[in-house]
């Protein structure tokens, strides 16, 4: 008897994260267009590299596949941090004037999904 180990639904933590920036950026739009396009960097700063790292870490199941899922966790974590770091780099390079109050603030908010989404989407 063959038993397959399903895979978490976890690409709901980036539907959850993309939600949020789409939030958060409306209501930053309340207060400049510029803010919004701060809010909406600082979400997708978090968002997309997240989304990267969990395609990586459960890119294979099954325990056979321990040394190429430890690999694929590995460069995903890796790659997260790389991809993060050069969309902060082009926030500050590319958006002027840049909003940072909205840029953190919306950052840190999609970055929190991570800590409450195990409750919300019953993963």
């Amino acid at each position: 008897m063959r038993q397959t180990i399903s895979r978490p639904p976890v690409y709901r933590i980036t539907l959850i994260q993309l939600a949020l920036t789409l939030v958060c950026t409306g209501l930053f739009l309340i207060r400049s267009q510029d803010a919004a396009i701060s809010a909406l960097a600082g979400g997708l700063i978090c968002a997309i590299p997240n989304a990267y790292f969990i395609h990586k870490a459960f890119l294979y199941t099954g325990a056979r596949q321990v040394q190429p899922m430890l690999q694929s966790f590995y460069q995903g974590g890796t790659w997260k941090m790389v991809l993060t770091a050069i969309g902060f780099a082009a926030a500050f390079k590319l958006i002027q004037p840049l909003d940072f109050l909205a840029l953190m603030t919306t950052f840190v908010l999609v970055l929190s999904v991570n800590v409450f989404v195990s409750k919300i989407a019953k993963i």
